[in-house]
């Protein structure tokens, strides 16, 4: 919830100036129920965004937010194949740790082009 409650405050101008925000985990609807989208607010986010969301996240799939992340001027997504919504990636496939390595490559060349 730290993401979705990040952007609305970030769309009500509570932070100030924000030179980006970096999403991981965007819960897009509940799980199970993808009518329910939480997004409206985000057109008003007028500070960079990186959504970094897991292909098998309940809470919205890459394909569900990428249309979103698309319209938006200033947004980028990067999928963690295979990963939840906490990104943990199934047995066998590559480990949380070098997850978490792609990902911390992936925020430094955000924050680097912000």
């Amino acid at each position: 919830m730290g993401g979705r409650i990040a952007t609305q405050v970030a769309a009500q101008g509570g932070f100030g100036d924000v030179g980006g925000l970096v999403l991981l985990g965007y819960p897009l609807h509940p799980p199970g129920k993808p009518a329910l989208l939480r997004a409206a607010h985000l057109p008003k986010v007028h500070a960079p965004i990186l959504f970094v969301q897991g292909s098998r996240d309940g809470f919205g799939q890459p394909d569900e937010l990428r249309p979103i992340v698309e319209s938006l001027p200033n947004a980028r997504l990067f999928v963690v194949e295979g990963g939840d919504h906490s990104l943990v990636p199934p047995k066998g496939r590559e480990t949380l740790d070098e997850v978490i390595a792609r990902v911390a490559e992936e925020i430094d060349r955000f924050v680097a082009s912000a």
